[in-house]
C-alpha cells in the first residue's frame, strides 16, 4: 500500500487547526514515521517541509539540516503551528545603544563590495540588535533537495540565540546582503526579497532582512500566505536609521525574536 503523504499533511493541518493555541508538538521521529520514513535524509526532510509549508503550517525548529551536520536528534520535539497571532511588544533600546558613535558615522560610509557591506554595515548592525558572535552563522549552507532537484542554498547570515537551549536550533532571523546601491532598482529589490523568502521556507524562520546598506528592509512572513508578497514591517534609508533604530530593534532584535519563538514553542499539547 502506497502512503498518501498529502493526506497525512491534511490530517496534521486539521489537528493543529483544532488545537486551542493552533500549535501542537510531536517528536521528530514521530513526524518522520507519519510520512513513512524510518530515517531522516536531506530529501525526505525537504519533502516534508515543502508539503507542510504548502498547507500553511510552520515547523519549529526546522527539520532540514542546517550547516554541515545534523544538530537535532530524533527525540527532539517538533512544533507545528498554523497562523499563530503575534502581538508586537515595543522593546526599549538598551542603555548606551550608540555609545561608540557608530550610528553617527554610517551616513559617510563608503562600501565598495558586498563583502564590505557585510563586514562594515551588517555585522555592526546585528551586534546592536543584540546578536553576539556565537549567534551568527555566516554563509550557512542549507540542503534544499526536493524531488529530483538537489541544491544547496547559502544564506548570508542566519541568526540564532546560542544561549537559550529551548530554541538553539531555531533561526531567529536571516539576512540577505547586496552590494551598496544594488537595491535601488525595483527588479533587484524583488529578486533579493524572493531569494530571502525562499530561505525562510527551508529554515522555517518567520523574519528576514535585506539590505545593501543604503536601504534596510525587514519582513515577517506567514506560511498561510507564503505566496503572497507582503509589505515590509520596516523600511528606511541609511541616513534615517539612527533616528528609527528603535523601531527596527522592537521588531527583529534578539530579545524580541527570542520571546516570539518561545511563545510558539510553549505548548504541551501533542499531535495525534
Amino acid at each position: 500500500m502506497v502512503l498518501d503523504i498529502d493526506a497525512v499533511a491534511k490530517v496534521l493541518l486539521s489537528d493543529v487547526e483544532q488545537a486551542t493555541t493552533r500549535v501542537k508538538r510531536l517528536k521528530f521521529r514521530t513526524l518522520l514515521s507519519k510520512f513513512g520514513y524510518a530515517k531522516r535524509t536531506d530529501n525526505n526532510t525537504a519533502e516534508i517541509t515543502h508539503l507542510l509549508t504548502a498547507k500553511g503550517l510552520t515547523i519549529n525548529p526546522p527539520i532540514v539540516r542546517l550547516g554541515e551536520s545534523w544538530e537535532m536528534t530524533l527525540g527532539d520535539w517538533i512544533y507545528l503551528s498554523y497562523n499563530v497571532p503575534v502581538v508586537p511588544q515595543k522593546e526599549p533600546l538598551p542603555p548606551r545603544w550608540n555609545a561608540d558613535g557608530w550610528f553617527d558615522r554610517i551616513a559617510t560610509l563608503e562600501l565598495r563590495t558586498e563583502k564590505e557591506v557585510e563586514i562594515k554595515f551588517i555585522v555592526p548592525l546585528l551586534q546592536r540588535l543584540g546578536y553576539v558572535e556565537d549567534d551568527r552563522y555566516d554563509g550557512m549552507p542549507v540542503p534544499a533537495a526536493h524531488g529530483s532537484r538537489d541544491t544547496t542554498l547559502i544564506i548570508d547570515f542566519a541568526l540564532f540565540n546560542s544561549e537559550n537551549l529551548k530554541i538553539r536550533h531555531q533561526p531567529l532571523l536571516t539576512v540577505e546582503a547586496k552590494r551598496e546601491g544594488r537595491l535601488v532598482k525595483q527588479r533587484e529589490l524583488m529578486n533579493a526579497h524572493n531569494q530571502a523568502k525562499s530561505y525562510c521556507l527551508w529554515t522555517q524562520c518567520d523574519h528576514f532582512m535585506i539590505t545593501d546598506s543604503r536601504t534596510v528592509q525587514a519582513f515577517n512572513i506567514t506560511r498561510a500566505g507564503f505566496g503572497v508578497p507582503a509589505p515590509p514591517l520596516f523600511e528606511c534609508g541609511r541616513k534615517e536609521l539612527p533616528s528609527r533604530f528603535g523601531e527596527l530593534y522592537s521588531l527583529i532584535s534578539k530579545e524580541t525574536l527570542t520571546r516570539y519563538y518561545l511563545a510558539k514553542l510553549a505548548t504541551t499539547e501533542e499531535a495525534f
